[in-house]
């Protein structure tokens, strides 16, 4: 390992969450051991405050995309990291006591005390903001950004982002607001002040009306899809594709088990036939989390929580998540 500034001198305990089989949430058990996670060169070790809970950690948790997918057990949850420098290169632009957030390769492996992962997957925390704030950010505000960078969509354009009360979906409508974007937004009657407030300019309550049939003659020039529970994504898949224009992008969020629709897709697109079909699988990314982290100091993005629970309860919050109802993100607080 490469000449390292800092120590981790006692070694501290380390706390974390993990399954040893593929199953339910009640498979997810605190463990806690003193050893630390082994940083190589390139990486740093950071003392994890916060990470955040996403629908793609109980996914991976059931066994969701088979041996591909699946990673290899006993396995610890999530995505997102955001605490304090421990320990990293000499000569890195990170050093210990450094407030940073970021996200793990693969979305998995956060949902404990300590993690080791690339200097470039970092980004400094804003001034502004707590641990918790900064948990919620990095995959849905990742992912969002590289679906906006996939569509190429220009200012005055419109699009759709379903579930814009979700976490993908709150960030997306700010972000395409941003970019000056004509933002169209589903999600329930109770939450449609909350996304005009983020910056819709139109909402459909999904509960009462197709938004195909709203947007008829109406079409869009991308649609960002982030529903990603229950059956609900394959039938927004078709009826999306209803909605836009021929030379319009559809961005699936989370690649989903329609191998057959997902190469029509791809080929319609290829052949100027239909609408483009794009699957964004979000990449760690410090420099984008830099920009984004500017963007919340400027006050034009703001982080969305649902609630804040302890490591302890991350059971319930998988189980809160996979309802495919909260509003922003659900934060676990793994230490002050």
């Amino acid at each position: 390992m490469a000449e390292a500034e800092g120590s981790a001198s006692p070694a501290p305990v380390v706390k974390r969450v993990q399954y040893a089989r593929f199953g339910p949430s009640s498979e997810l058990e605190v463990v806690t051991s003193g050893v630390l996670p082994r940083r190589q060169a390139g990486q740093v070790l950071v003392e994890n405050k916060a990470t955040s809970v996403n629908p793609v950690d109980g996914k991976l948790r059931e066994g969701y995309g088979g041996r591909l997918a699946s990673p290899k057990l006993p396995a610890t949850p999530g995505g997102d990291v955001a605490g304090v420098v421990v320990e990293a290169d000499a000569g890195s632009k990170f050093k210990p006591g450094d407030r940073v957030f970021g996200l793990m390769y693969r979305c998995v492996g956060s949902y404990t005390s300590h993690v080791a992962l690339p200097e470039a997957a970092l980004a400094r925390i804003p001034a502004s903001l707590s641990f918790e704030e900064a948990a919620s950010l990095p995959l849905v505000a990742l992912t969002a950004w590289q679906a906006l960078e996939l569509a190429g969509l220009r200012e005055g354009q419109r699009v759709l982002i379903h579930a814009g009360a979700g976490g993908v979906g709150s960030i997306s409508i700010q972000l395409a607001r941003i970019r000056g974007l004509h933002v169209i937004t589903t999600c329930s009657a109770t939450n449609a002040d909350f996304v005009r407030q983020l910056g819709a300019d139109e909402v459909i309550d999904y509960r009462q009306e197709r938004f195909e049939e709203v947007l008829k003659g109406r079409p869009v020039d991308a649609v960002l899809d982030a529903v990603v529970h229950g059956d609900a994504p394959c039938d927004y898949e078709q009826r999306s594709m209803k909605v836009l224009k021929k030379t319009g992008t559809y961005v699936n969020f989370i690649p989903k088990p329609m191998l057959l629709p997902i190469l029509i897709g791809f080929l319609r697109g290829a052949c100027w036939l239909g609408p483009r079909y794009r699957v964004v699988i979000v990449s760690p990314n410090g420099g984008q989390l830099e920009a984004i982290g500017k963007l919340v100091e400027e006050g034009k993005v703001k982080p969305i929580i649902h609630s804040v629970l302890p490591l302890e309860k991350a059971a319930e919050a998988q189980d809160q998540v996979a309802t495919g109802h909260t509003r922003g993100k659900i934060v676990l607080k793994i230490s002050e």
